[in-house]
């Protein structure tokens, strides 16, 4: 059976018409959580979860117990549910793949086994995961739960406020999603303390900025942002926040990093007679497409050679902060000294 979205499995739920074997993956967790409870509340009936659901943690699975429990008739139910959580798909060895896939094609009409990654990530170019989602794939159903684009989330945003008897803009809806991220669980949860303080109403950004606590990411973008308007003031004050904040000196520098090469990408291509927004499918920008946009527009301020030294600026403090003893505050303190340096044209 191929890969469904998340519509499909939706319709396969609401019809009751399950596959025999399950595997919900993906980098948007929310989603398998939510879909792994759907299904496990559809299939098994409460009164006799007892009997009828067999949980196991993947990471240590032993494949013979869950050979045994497959072949289980259930009780005063239609099914019996096999939930496997966590499994790692991407490391199976042969002998625990042979187990796993004579398990998956012998399985009983009256069993259905999910296989659940809620929390673990994998790495899905992997041959071993690609001989793993394949087998699935040959013998009942995969989902792969993606993170939703930035229209799927403002869509998401502007239902729940509606839902909670407030309102919100696009504009607004996309400002929240710049300071908080692209996670459905974190937007969800933003969302219902928002409502929750605005109470009715349409929600400016001053209700958000009264309640979001803004992600390192978004500060660190604020920090280069005023790297780029060289403000060395609101730099420093934002780095102070950071380091307030408990954040690690090796992710502020990786935020920092991210904006810079966003800059020289777009001016890659810009100076080839292309848009900014076309490194998006060479770069792997999915869902964050807005980046490359906005380094285009700021890039057009700095030659080819400012932002070849502002890399090598960046690697230095890269390079001293995983391999020196010296204080990560300081060489960061260092590098936005440096960075507004390149910026005025001058030499470091």
């Amino acid at each position: 059976m191929p890969v469904l979205t998340e519509n499909e499995l939706k319709q396969q739920i609401k019809a009751s018409e399950f596959s025999n074997v399950y595997l919900l993956y993906g980098e948007e967790k929310y989603l398998v959580k939510h879909y792994t409870a759907v299904l496990e509340k559809k299939i098994v009936e409460p009164a006799f979860s007892d009997f009828n659901l067999h949980l196991y943690d993947g990471k240590a699975l032993n494949f013979d117990e869950v050979a045994i429990a497959a072949e289980s008739l259930p009780m005063m139910s239609e099914y019996a549910c096999l939930l496997i959580k966590d499994l790692p798909i991407d490391c199976l060895n042969d002998d625990d793949f042979s187990k796993l896939e004579n398990i998956i094609k012998d399985i009983p009409e009256t069993t259905i086994m999910l296989v659940s990654l809620p929390t673990l990530n994998i790495n899905s170019k992997n041959a071993k995961c690609k001989k793993v989602i394949g087998c699935f794939e040959k013998y009942g159903t995969v989902v792969d739960f993606r993170h939703f684009t930035s229209q799927q989330l403002v869509k998401l945003i502007d239902k729940g406020a509606k839902e909670r008897g407030c309102t919100f803009n696009f504009s607004e809806a996309n400002y929240l999603l710049s300071i908080i991220g692209d996670d459905m669980s974190v937007v969800l949860n933003e969302l219902e303390k928002i409502c929750a303080y605005k109470r009715d109403g349409n929600i400016t950004k001053a209700d958000i900025d009264a309640v979001v606590v803004k992600s390192m990411q978004a500060r660190a973008f604020d920090l280069t942002k005023a790297l780029f308007a060289n403000n060395c003031d609101t730099a420093m004050a934002i780095l102070d926040t950071l380091f307030s904040m408990k954040e690690e000196p090796i992710n502020i520098l990786g935020a920092i990093i991210t904006s810079y090469v966003d800059m020289y990408r777009a001016k890659v291509y810009i100076s080839g007679g292309k848009r900014a927004v076309d490194a998006a499918d060479d770069f792997n920008y999915r869902n964050k497409e807005f980046r490359l946009i906005n380094a285009g527009k700021t890039v057009s301020k700095y030659s080819m050679k400012q932002l070849r030294s502002f890399l090598e600026v960046l690697s230095e403090a890269d390079t001293m902060l995983k391999s020196s003893s010296t204080d990560g505050r300081l060489v960061l303190e260092q590098t936005i000294t440096k960075l507004l340096l390149v910026s005025n044209g001058e030499k470091v």
